[in-house]
């Protein structure tokens, strides 16, 4: 091979297995007037002068990194890096969202009683919501439970004779609201014994202020009438060795009060286990297995239909600022069972629009099917209810579902002595490795003139490659950290230019916050290849080397140090896994045990074909051009599965960023967001980063980010988040108060007159923004003027109550005094259930007609230990009909995308009315 240079004579050449002395280039303009393909190697076995002074060759690195010399070859690489990253996508996408999602046919109402129906269950929906919202200790209440009982009454009917149902009504009261029951009912067998273990199914049948409940709790409600008939329909299932507790739970959303009642004090507690418990965050597609206690217990439900749980939902739950019956089980109560809740897209949640129809087709099908499965084992004898006691002393399971089809479990040991196993193995190859090759090199070296070999090219190679392996490592974790923090900056500038511009839509903040990682990343990794390129040029065998000459070299010689420092990454990663010991981060193991093996296999191989002196096949002219697919090989699961889970948590965090549980946050929630989608992305990417070094083309790549990136920022900016789908959530209170004096009278019966009265209405941001803009809509929509706007804060305003709005309190009368100074007094109201009655502590009083409800009148006997002191009464009514609020149905009508939160007991129209009596 001889080398023409118009500035040299013609050396003559030795052959390629001589010592290499020199390593030169050709300048750019002999580039220019010959072209060379970028493998090909020159070499001069003279000394010469040739050299590129420091001042020389920075301007070239720069002039490279804005506009490489190769661009056909680089234009290539990219263009095929693309590609197969699009191909990747437009794979795992699609099989993570539609499988994940997928819901069962919906069988027929026809069908066999002891199969489970969705049709059957949807025909319990109108009996169900027909009286309105079933807020605790109001009319729809008390209906709903004379609905259930006849239900129970009709499944007992249906039942054959030696099938016995036990029915318990569990009436308590909380704080200040009378009349609440729980309804239980314990199916056996005339034979079983009294104490005989029972599995229990449990739902709350109560809802909020405004909601129908469709999901919260309907669902479950539906399911549980349905599974109900289908376990004693069922001719396999006799009772005898397992009874079957089905419990409707009330005043679960005034804080779980029903279940706490029901562990305490009720007398089948203690035969219970195994429950089962069945709520709703205001999903309306598929119900997740959020919670299970012991962990050990997702062994049995592994085999239901289709499996969906993640062991993720134990943790956040509590920060989610939800919860349910599960907990006061499981605490306060000792007993193990399962819980579980729909969950995607929570928009209704407690709200109006929380109506059956939100209930997709299938979702009642896919939980009722797996409910009905593992009831069935459990009450036929196939699983061991008597757990040792040990068992809740042992380790936690990690589990997680494939695409909800299959159910992955392992202990947490397990995790540990793997992730374990794959740090050593990554450690110990690398370093085995690392010595083979020097050793081999020192050996062979005079008859080795492998242009990809780094001992071609530099003095003290050993040296290199142990810095330049902790380096690349250094600079994985730097673009990452860098490309999480350049997300978050945007995910700031967001939230101060338009909050929540992602509501109601989960694939937005995806590329909203994906491509500014990503941009992030690549920043990193173009500062890197100019650090590269300078360490590089400083150390050659002879002469200094041209920046082709160097790019050429970073490409092909560094691929194993690329390499192992990815595997290294994980390593860490994994190490963190395992001195932290959160259940959630499997998804590091889930990554490195499909990355580390192939890595490390195929590193292997690369090295024996070298040390055995055969060469491999070259496609796409790469040397190794198997680094380029095997990322997209060994992603493919892992990203299938994070792109699911990923998918999940955003449709879950986002609309929890409307409610209440949201006013503790002290940061913006759009950093919240962000980073349940960068943090995976991140680790998604990093695997990619050496095929992006390889390319060596940052700037056209930033180019075409940034104007994507640019484009999704607008259409951020300058989309609606808010209709009747995925609305604004506001909490409004009304309140009024009067004021009635007696000062003195004669006559029996009089009539008290009004000393004054107020009336405001109360609103509250819920998702933290600004209430100003939400108000001028309200004013501008409804032609409503809004009296004494007064605001505390941004997210909480306050105005007069001038809607025509019909008062309370009628009338206030004396009725009649007697000689011993005993009072009647009678307060004529709007009809309520909830009435609270008050007085100073010097007097004793009694409400005569308390049993009455709901009533429009309430009569009070007062006595007084002192007939000339003075003393009050106060009367609290509380409602929460919409038909009650002109204000509240104008903002229904006017404005579909606002809605009202509503509370567990009436608490959003609060009247009060104070008498004072001095005579």
């Amino acid at each position: 091979m001889k080398y023409n240079s118009p500035n040299r004579n013609l050396y003559n050449r030795t052959p390629m297995t001589t010592k290499v002395e020199n390593i030169l280039l050709l300048s750019t303009i002999e580039r220019k007037q010959q072209p060379q393909d970028e493998h090909e190697i020159f070499f001069d076995l003279k000394n010469n002068s040739l050299d590129y002074t420091t001042r020389q060759r920075y301007p070239y690195i720069l002039k490279r990194f804005i506009k490489p010399i190769n661009q056909r070859c680089l234009y290539k690489h990219l263009l095929l890096w693309v590609i197969l990253f699009g191909c990747l996508f437009i794979l795992a996408a699609p099989l993570a969202l539609h499988f994940s999602y997928a819901l069962p046919t919906v069988k027929s109402r026809t069908i066999p009683l002891n199969e489970f129906s969705e049709e059957r269950a949807r025909d319990f929906y109108p009996n169900l919501t027909q009286y309105g919202p079933r807020v605790s200790n109001t009319r729809a209440d008390y209906l709903t439970r004379a609905f259930l009982i006849s239900e129970i009454d009709r499944v007992r009917a249906m039942a054959q004779p030696n099938i016995r149902f036990e029915l318990s009504l569990q009436n308590f009261s909380v704080a200040k609201t009378k009349d609440l029951q729980n309804i239980a009912v314990r199916v056996s067998n005339s034979n079983s014994s009294p104490n005989a273990p029972c599995l229990m199914l449990a739902v709350h049948y109560d809802s909020v202020e405004f909601s129908p409940g469709g999901s919260d709790d309907g669902s479950g409600v539906t399911i549980l009438l349905e599974v109900l008939s289908n376990l004693v329909s069922d001719p396999t299932i006799t009772f005898s060795q397992v009874n079957l507790i089905v419990l409707l739970t009330a005043a679960e959303e005034m804080g779980m009060e029903g279940a706490e009642v029901f562990v305490s004090n009720h007398k089948w507690k203690n035969d219970i286990r195994r429950f089962m418990n069945i709520d709703s965050a205001g999903g309306h597609e598929k119900a997740i297995l959020y919670r299970v206690k012991p962990s050990q217990l997702i062994k049995d439900y592994a085999h239901v239909p289709r499996p969906h749980a993640n062991v993720i939902g134990d943790d956040i739950l509590g920060a989610t600022g939800s919860d349910t019956d599960y907990s006061v089980f499981t605490t306060h109560g000792s007993l193990s069972g399962y819980d579980f809740a729909y969950y995607l897209d929570g928009y209704n949640y407690h709200t109006l629009i929380d109506r059956p129809s939100i209930v997709e087709i299938g979702a009642l099908q896919h939980l009722g099917e797996n409910i009905l499965a593992l009831s069935r084992s459990i009450l036929l004898g196939k699983i061991d209810l008597e757990l040792p006691a040990s068992i809740f002393d042992d380790e936690d399971m990690i589990y997680f579902d494939i695409l909800g089809q299959h159910l992955i479990t392992y202990t947490k040991t397990t995790s540990v002595i793997v992730q374990s196993i794959l740090i050593g193995l990554t450690v110990l190859i690398g370093i085995v490795v690392i010595v083979i090759d020097h050793f081999w090199y020192r050996r062979y070296s005079s008859s080795d003139n492998s242009s990809f070999s780094i001992y071609f090219y530099f003095n003290y190679p050993l040296i290199l490659r142990v810095i330049f392996i902790f380096l690349f490592l250094f600079c994985y974790l730097l673009s990452i950290i860098f490309g999480i923090l350049v997300a978050l900056l945007i995910a700031l500038i967001t939230s101060k230019l338009r909050p929540l511009s992602w509501y109601g839509n989960a694939t937005l903040p995806v590329f909203l916050y994906g491509l500014p990682c990503l941009i992030g990343i690549i920043l990193v990794e173009a500062l890197w290849s100019c650090l590269r390129r300078s360490i590089l040029s400083k150390y050659p065998k002879k002469n200094p080397m041209e920046l082709n000459t160097i790019d050429y070299i970073d490409r092909h010689c560094f691929n194993f140090e690329r390499h192992l420092a990815l595997l290294l990454f994980f390593a860490f990663l994994m190490s963190i896994s395992i001195y932290l010991g959160f259940r959630s981060l499997y998804v590091f193991l889930l990554w490195s045990i499909f990355l580390c093996p192939i890595y490390l296999i195929i590193i292997v191989i690369e090295f024996n074909f070298r040390w055995m002196k055969k060469h491999v096949v070259i496609l796409f002219n790469e040397q190794g051009w198997y680094w380029l697919f095997v990322p997209y090989i060994v992603t493919l699961i892992p990203l299938i599965h994070t792109l699911e889970m990923t998918s999940r948590l955003v449709r879950l965090a986002i609309p929890m960023m409307g409610r209440p549980s949201m006013s503790s946050i002290r940061f913006p929630q759009d950093l919240l967001i962000c980073a349940l989608v960068v943090i995976p992305a991140a680790i998604f990417f990093v695997i990619f980063i050496p095929n992006i070094q390889r390319t060596l083309n940052y700037s056209r790549t930033l180019i075409l980010l940034a104007i994507s990136c640019l484009i999704v920022f607008i259409v951020a900016c300058t989309r609606q988040p808010f209709n009747s789908t995925h609305p604004k959530i506001i909490d409004v209170a009304h309140s009024s108060r009067v004021v009635y004096k007696l000062l003195n009278t004669n006559h029996f019966p009089t009539e008290i007159p009004v000393y004054s009265s107020h009336a405001s209405i109360q609103l509250k941001s819920m998702s933290l923004l600004n209430l100003s803009p939400t108000l001028d809509e309200i004013s501008r929509r409804t032609g409503l003027t809004l009296q004494n706007r007064e605001c505390s804060s941004s997210t909480s305003c306050s105005f007069d109550d001038k809607f025509n709005r019909t008062m309370p309190f009628k009338q206030v009368e004396l009725t009649s005094i007697n000689r011993s100074k005993n009072y009647r007094f009678t307060f004529r109201h709007a009809s309520s259930y909830q009435i609270d009655v008050t007085s100073s502590y010097a007097v004793n009083f009694n409400v005569h007609n308390s049993f009455i409800k709901p009533r429009t009148e309430t009569i009070v006997d007062v006595q007084t230990s002192n007939p000339s002191y003075a003393f009050d009464i106060q009367i609290t009514l509380y409602r929460c009909d919409l038909q009650d609020s002109p204000f509240l149905q104008s903002l229904t009508k006017h404005l579909p995308h606002i809605v009202m939160w509503g509370h567990g007991s009436c608490r959003s129209l609060k009247d009060e009315l104070s008498l004072t009596v001095n005579f």
